[in-house]
């Protein structure tokens, strides 16, 4: 068994060095309490610790069960409670030569392990030689998708985002698409995880922020009305204190008024390190740049938390939308709480994931700012959002332009 403690590295950034050594202490201390005599732990490198045990599959799987178990049991370091949760791969070996054989096993360990963290981590899974072809594509994306980075072979679209009380266009949403030559279409689900756990997703956020500052500098020299375009960045942007440095130099480097630049992060990110963000959150402001926090109500943040996080736009998750279209019903009284308390706070409230007509009344009834979603138009590339653009100007409904 390989064993991997989730989050360790938070938790050592958030405390210290010496927390994280004394959480190693004690896990290796509830490994022991949990481990047969003739079982061998010993920890290899950092928060991962390797287990050989001679019990059955069945009898694993029963350890592995145990060893979670043991490890979800709250410790108090540094007057802070943490349960140290880890996840778990699992090679068998059955064979009959036991030095080659126990590399082998310990490499299907480790694919298992990969397995285990996909699957949402705080899991085991056992090695499958399904996982050993799936190892390897994830290796062959990976290289694919650094290739695509640094020669420019991504693209974006931009979905329209429409003010719902005049049917204007309030802004656009840039979302990062890939269509590699060889390995066809690769959806955002795929590949933006993927540039997370490679390392790639800080050069793929950069590449995002440039390419939409351009694509809005041009649209302005076309005479084309996009009043906004926000780019999403990862919580691991937010780590970087040096990210609005990076932003103020792609404005300056591209033309693009600052007050057209809509960043938004997450509200898991908000959670991570609240104080980091709050700062880098303000010196992004200070350029003059927007700041929406995406998928609010998903991250069960505390609202003294979002007061005191100095953004100019709140995004309502789309999932509020299953289900929303009972007015009487729980959802619809949460979006509502929703818009009430973002406005209150003198921000903008966007509703994504808007599909049908009732949806947009009711969200237009209950004066949401901001609507996004299949109603109004899918994603686009630059030039059919330029036609679309123009299609609106030219058509004043009730409803806006449907695409």
């Amino acid at each position: 068994m390989v064993l991997n403690l989730d989050r360790f590295q938070k938790i050592k950034e958030a405390l210290g060095h010496a927390a994280g050594d004394t959480l190693l202490m004690d896990v290796a201390r509830r490994l022991r309490g949990a481990l047969a005599p003739d079982d061998i732990a010993t920890r290899t490198d950092g928060d991962e610790f390797v287990i050989v045990t001679e019990d059955t599959p069945e009898q694993a799987a029963i350890l592995a069960e145990r060893l979670l178990q043991r490890l979800d049991e709250p410790v108090m370091i540094e007057q802070v409670e943490i349960r140290p949760n880890a996840s778990i791969g699992i090679g068998v070996n059955d064979a009959t030569t036991p030095d080659e054989d126990m590399k082998a096993t310990l490499k299907h360990a480790y694919s298992a392990l990969l397995q285990a963290k996909e699957a949402g981590r705080n899991c085991y899974r056992f090695f499958s030689p399904e996982m050993n072809r799936a190892a390897d594509d994830r290796i062959m994306l990976a290289a694919a998708l650094r290739r695509a980075i640094a020669d420019n072979r991504l693209s974006l679209v931009y979905q329209p985002q429409i003010t719902t009380d005049s049917g204007c266009l309030h802004g656009v949403e840039a979302l990062a698409r890939w269509n590699d030559p060889e390995l066809g279409f690769i959806s955002p689900g795929r590949f933006i995880p993927l540039a997370e756990e490679t390392g790639q997703i800080e050069a793929l956020g950069e590449w995002s922020l440039r390419t939409a500052c351009e694509q809005m500098t041009s649209w302005m020299a076309q005479g084309i009305n996009v009043p906004i375009v926000s780019v999403n960045l990862s919580a691991i942007h937010f780590r970087d204190r040096g990210l609005p440095d990076t932003i103020a130099r792609i404005l300056k480097d591209t033309g693009m008024p600052p007050e057209r630049l809509m960043i938004e992060l997450t509200e898991s990110t908000m959670i991570e390190n609240f104080e980091q963000t709050v700062e880098i959150v303000t010196a992004i402001r200070a350029l003059g740049c927007g700041v929406s926090m995406d998928d609010f109500g998903t991250g069960f943040s505390s609202l003294s938390n979002l007061a005191s996080l100095p953004v100019s736009e709140v995004k309502i998750d789309q999932s509020f939308m299953k289900g929303f279209e009972e007015a009487s019903g729980k959802i619809y009284s949460v979006v509502r709480a929703i818009v009430r308390i973002g406005q209150s706070l003198g921000m903008n409230v966007v509703a994504e994931g808007v599909e049908t007509q009732t949806q947009y009344k009711l969200l237009k009834d209950m004066q949401c700012d901001v609507i996004q979603g299949y109603l109004f138009s899918r994603p686009l590339p630059p030039a059919e959002l330029a036609q679309w653009c123009h299609l609106q100007k030219t058509s004043r409904s009730e409803t806006p332009v449907h695409a």
